[in-house]
């Protein structure tokens, strides 16, 4: 590593240089490890269950509704996903984003184009929020827990038995 500076062209590290870099690395080893140990400990223990794929079940305004989520492999803070309506057939697509306790997601039932978004907050194992149609024309509140594991794999194998 070569610094520019008058007189540095002939030493890697002139002597003033190599105090000050001495001095910096002094300075900035305690704060590296701590923010080191922060990174870690936050990895460590997931703010949210969206980390790894989940079931929520509940209400989208009088209709009865389970969705999955899952993680996007290419993005920590994107989830994709489905829902579906209970007494109607077809799963929705889903795709959007986690920010501390927000998630906000838009769906498609055709896989190409926006039918609507969701926004909602975490507020303990409730995901709380609004639900918009995309041109805004029709809101529903919604409220959706989060199932217990359990409740998940036995989701995800009843679906994988009642497919064709």
């Amino acid at each position: 590593m070569r610094f520019d500076w008058p007189g540095a062209a002939d030493r890697p590290f002139p002597l003033l240089g190599k105090a000050l870099l001495a001095a910096a690395l002094a300075v900035s080893l305690p704060f590296s490890a701590s923010a080191q140990q922060a990174a870690s400990s936050a990895t460590s223990s997931p703010a949210t269950p969206f980390t790894s794929p989940v079931v929520l079940r509940g209400k989208l305004g009088n209709d009865r509704v389970q969705m999955r989520l899952q993680p996007k492999l290419e993005d920590a803070d994107s989830v994709e996903g489905e829902y579906f309506i209970s007494g109607k057939g077809s799963k929705i697509l889903l795709a959007g984003e986690v920010s501390g306790k927000a998630l906000s997601m838009e769906e498609s039932e055709d896989g190409i184009d926006v039918s609507g978004q969701w926004d909602g907050k975490l507020d303990g194992k409730t995901l709380r929020g609004t639900w918009v149609s995309d041109d805004g024309t029709i809101s529903k509140e919604f409220a959706l827990e989060i199932q217990s594991a359990t409740a998940a794999v036995k989701s995800v194998r009843s679906s994988k038995k009642s497919a064709p």
